[in-house]
């Protein structure tokens, strides 16, 4: 997959947002928290609240996208990058935010890929090129690269 078929795929924040909801929870929402499936109603923009525990959720919550202020749409454009393997400075012109962001966006990346079991740690499954190209072309089974995706890190 090219990077303009990716654009033409994910042109905004909630496009990348309900692609991660239907990868990251294929069976509907589950509470990051407490891993209550069944009491949890949506609030709206992609804001989920548990009722089991009262607290409020997204997708970007325990993964390396919390606490970021960079768009989904962007993160999924870096994954893309990232695993054809580019450098912070490349990345900030591409994707339009500064070398700083850029650089601790791969930073998260390269934590979330980081191969640690004592971790406490949510699964991401990471899109390539691979998994991109087979959802895109086909409905079969997936290939997909699974990292670890730790919850807290400094905002980007």
């Amino acid at each position: 997959m090219s990077i303009s078929q990716l654009f033409e795929r994910f042109p905004d924040s909630e496009t990348a947002r309900i692609y991660l909801e239907k990868r990251r929870w294929p069976d509907g929402p589950v509470c990051p928290h407490c891993g209550e499936d069944k009491r949890i109603y949506e609030r709206g923009n992609g804001y989920y609240k548990c009722n089991a525990d009262l607290r409020v959720f997204t997708v970007r919550t325990g993964t390396i996208f919390e606490r970021s202020k960079v768009g989904l749409h962007k993160w999924v454009y870096a994954m893309y990058l990232f695993d054809h393997g580019i450098s912070s400075a490349q990345l900030s012109k591409q994707i339009g935010v500064t070398q700083k962001t850029a650089w601790l966006m791969l930073q998260r990346l390269r934590e979330g890929c980081a191969d640690d079991p004592s971790q406490n740690s949510v699964h991401l499954l990471l899109i390539s090129a691979s998994l991109l190209a087979s959802s895109a072309n086909s409905t079969s089974a997936e290939q997909t690269d699974t990292c670890k995706v730790e919850g807290n890190h400094p905002a980007a």
